[in-house]
């Protein structure tokens, strides 16, 4: 195994603003359409994901239920109905933060496997590559 020490976290998907997800596929506000999901729907994955880490022993990320937990929620963690905006992705940053140090990682001591971009000869990208 290359990453003995690797934790794995399971995240769950993030909650569904449907309104927003019609506007975005359909271009408009017609009641009778209906998005392509729902957040009942990412509610049962989002439970499903929990049963799955607790079986395996894995820790998880309820970011389904964090999310919905924030003021306006549905704009101000969601562009579109799905995909997360910067404060969208800043609750799962921390989440993700808060879950690795509960498992004994810290944002200082974990190491890159790859190069920095400084670290990266133009004239001869792969050098900084080797191990």
């Amino acid at each position: 195994n290359k990453w003995p020490s690797a934790a794995i976290i399971l995240i769950t998907p993030p909650p569904i603003h449907e309104p927003a997800r019609i506007r975005d596929i359909y271009g408009d506000n017609d009641p009778s359409r209906q998005p392509e999901r729902t957040n009942e729907a990412a509610g049962t994955y989002a439970q499903a994901c929990i049963t799955v880490a607790k079986e395996l022993g894995h820790p998880v990320i309820d970011i389904w239920t964090q999310m919905q937990q924030c003021p306006d929620w549905q704009t101000s963690a969601l562009s579109d109905g799905l995909h997360f905006t910067p404060s969208g992705n800043k609750i799962l940053f921390d989440e993700v933060l808060k879950t690795l140090e509960s498992v004994g990682f810290s944002q200082h001591s974990l190491r890159s496997d790859l190069p920095l971009f400084h670290e990266i000869d133009p004239k001869d990208p792969l050098k900084a590559f080797e191990i």
